[in-house]
């Protein structure tokens, strides 16, 4: 019995609203998990921080008055650098490093990775070096990067830049390696040239692994970045605790982690959705 045009109308109707119902709900968990989570820490960090005094574990509170104190200016500044500035303009100097450290290193790393993979030459002189800098603790290379940039902006570029590219490198081959050969094949017996190849089938293959080698060096990158601005910067949140920590200012401190940590944390979710509506071909 063939159906009528009305009804198959409203069974789809249906069935768009059971599946927006479904996202609605499984958000709002995400977020009722999301929160319940951030409040189990809260209480566990106010409980801590009841037992001891605040110049070795400051409570919530404190840190979110000393944030709320220090955001457009830090009075210590003055005193030790002779300079003015608050968390806002340090803050943004790390973010900028960092984002665009990571996306350097992401475009470099995912050309260079999948040139890797397709070609011998390449495979045979670069691959063993770059395997074991893969394993090499990066952060042994900011001396080196301090030496030869002193404390300019590059400096503080070049150790995110570089994890994140030897990162994204391995991901980006190992992700051509998998996608070559069977699908390569299929696609050249179905007529296409390399270039579509390359295009159409190579790059949206590698992406969903590639955002998570980005996740993974965003991740290592504010740890990375705020190491190198202790060292020596002109700005930046690493500078921030290196002041801090000169005054004894252990309720700065947390404030300057607090808000690195949320940024990390935001950065990362805006990085997984927009990973999400890329590969949006997958569902």
């Amino acid at each position: 019995m063939l159906e009528a045009p009305g009804a198959r109308s409203k069974s789809i109707t249906n069935d768009s609203a059971g599946m927006l119902r479904t996202a609605v709900l499984g958000a709002i968990k995400k977020v009722a998990l999301g929160t319940a989570g951030i409040a189990l820490i809260a209480l566990l960090w106010s409980f801590i921080a009841a037992g001891t005094i605040s110049a070795l574990v400051p409570g919530p509170i404190e840190v979110v008055r000393s944030i709320g104190d220090n955001f457009f200016d830090i009075p210590e500044l003055r005193y030790i650098y002779y300079s003015s500035g608050g968390l806002l303009e340090n803050l943004v100097y790390t973010v900028q490093n960092v984002i665009t450290s990571v996306m350097l290193g992401t475009v470099g790393g995912m050309v260079f990775g999948i040139a890797l993979a397709r070609s011998r030459i390449l495979k045979l002189c670069i691959e063993p070096p770059l395997l074991v800098m893969g394993t090499f603790p990066v952060v042994m290379l900011l001396p080196f990067f301090t030496m030869w940039f002193g404390t300019d902006r590059i400096a503080q570029y070049g150790l995110v830049l570089f994890y994140t590219f030897i990162t994204v490198t391995l991901v980006a081959r190992q992700a051509t390696l998998n996608v070559a050969g069977y699908y390569e094949d299929f696609a050249s017996s179905l007529g296409a040239s390399r270039s579509f190849f390359r295009t159409h089938v190579l790059l949206p293959a590698i992406v969903p692994e590639t955002i998570g080698a980005v996740r993974i060096s965003l991740a290592a990158g504010w740890g990375f970045e705020t190491v190198a601005e202790i060292l020596g910067a002109p700005l930046g949140a690493g500078r921030l605790i290196q002041v801090f920590s000169v005054a004894i200012m252990t309720i700065d401190i947390f404030g300057v982690l607090l808000c690195i940590g949320i940024i990390a944390i935001v950065t990362d979710a805006l990085v997984a959705a927009g990973g999400r509506w890329i590969v949006r071909w997958k569902d």
